[in-house]
């Protein structure tokens, strides 16, 4: 440790790399911890957002409070009414989103930090955009951990343990393990295994569903509120291993070259039960979520995003330390299901 010289070169570009993210942020020196400006922090989450696609389908928002209502983001029932005033009837307003809110939101610190190693830095130094490259690569480790606690987080440790929990599983509460928490009768886990003492819930021939097909329409039947099973955005939200039994024989069979590209084109335009697929990175390969994206939201507070950039060369490495107070938000959870332990017989 501590014997490897960076290059002047490379020196250079770190300085000018520091300076102009302290001057975006009208800080001294990124030595000193600093508070990201407003502005900046609405780029960073429009970078987040366009570095992981599912970013940009769902709701990355500021707020000003660390704790409090949610936002109620959706339009949870009809509004349209007729009045006669003049027999002095009041006009009533309706009130939208999740008027009966059972939970609040909460953001809590989360650690971001990141290493550049001397190695790669030199490595990298000669390229001319080595700026954007150095600062897309971290947007985008940010934003993929982003999406792998929504959709694996269970708790909040004082410490998080990385080797135990490698989908980030204790970093915070995300959107599954909050519908599990606090809207069970919209989750359906199927059924305790005496002999194993775990819950299944088995899809195929013999069962009570005996394809994906039907157990995705059934859930939207019976676990989504019918204000919102007609939403034309809902959205089958799975991992992409969840289709393979679905689409594997038809992909599989060697049809003429016709009958083929007609397979793909099914592939392409996949449904499960009624309702369009979208295949997300780090959904659990056991689950399904049926939701609106714009159900989910990312609240990030206001003034809490700090950042810090030092040379520890006793490392061999600079050290980009990045810290936000956030909090994963299912807005309306009369909107959304959540299917469990799916084994595909």
């Amino acid at each position: 440790m501590g014997n490897y010289a960076l290059t002047q070169h490379t020196i250079q570009q770190m300085e000018r790399y520091t300076a102009h993210i302290a001057q975006l942020n009208g800080a001294g020196s990124t030595r000193q911890t600093f508070a990201v400006a407003p502005l900046p922090t609405q780029r960073i989450i429009q970078a987040y957002q366009q570095a992981v696609d599912f970013l940009n389908e769902i709701n990355v928002i500021t707020v000003n409070n660390g704790h409090g209502d949610k936002l109620n983001l959706l339009v949870g029932t009809t509004i349209a009414k007729t009045n006669q005033t003049s027999a002095g009837n009041r006009r009533q307003p309706v009130s939208v989103g999740d008027t009966e809110a059972i939970d609040e939101y909460l953001c809590t610190q989360t650690d971001y930090d990141v290493a550049y190693l001397y190695q790669t830095l030199d490595a990298w130094s000669h390229m001319p955009e080595f700026a954007t490259m150095l600062a897309n690569m971290v947007v985008k480790a940010i934003a993929q951990d982003k999406l792998r606690i929504g959709f694996n987080g269970i708790s909040r440790a004082a410490t998080s343990d990385r080797v135990a929990n490698p989908n980030l599983e204790d970093v915070n509460i995300g959107w599954l393990q909050k519908i599990r928490t606090w809207a069970p009768e919209r989750t359906f886990e199927g059924v305790l295994n005496a002999t194993t003492n775990q819950m299944e819930l088995k899809v195929g021939a013999g069962q009570e569903y005996q394809t994906l097909d039907g157990l995705v329409q059934g859930a939207i039947e019976n676990l989504i509120a019918v204000q919102y099973r007609d939403d034309p955005d809902l959205r089958v939200i799975c991992g992409r291993g969840m289709l393979v039994e679905k689409y594997m024989p038809l992909l599989n069979t060697p049809f003429d070259p016709m009958n083929q590209n007609a397979a793909r084109l099914l592939y392409q335009n996949r449904v499960l039960g009624t309702l369009p697929v979208r295949i997300v990175p780090w959904v659990p390969a056991n689950k399904i979520l049926i939701a609106n994206p714009k159900n989910l939201s990312i609240y990030i507070q206001n003034g809490t995003l700090r950042r810090r950039i030092v040379d520890e060369p006793q490392w061999d490495r600079y050290a980009d330390y990045q810290s936000v107070n956030e909090s994963y938000v299912v807005e309306d959870y009369q909107g959304v299901a959540l299917i469990e332990n799916i084994e595909l017989l």
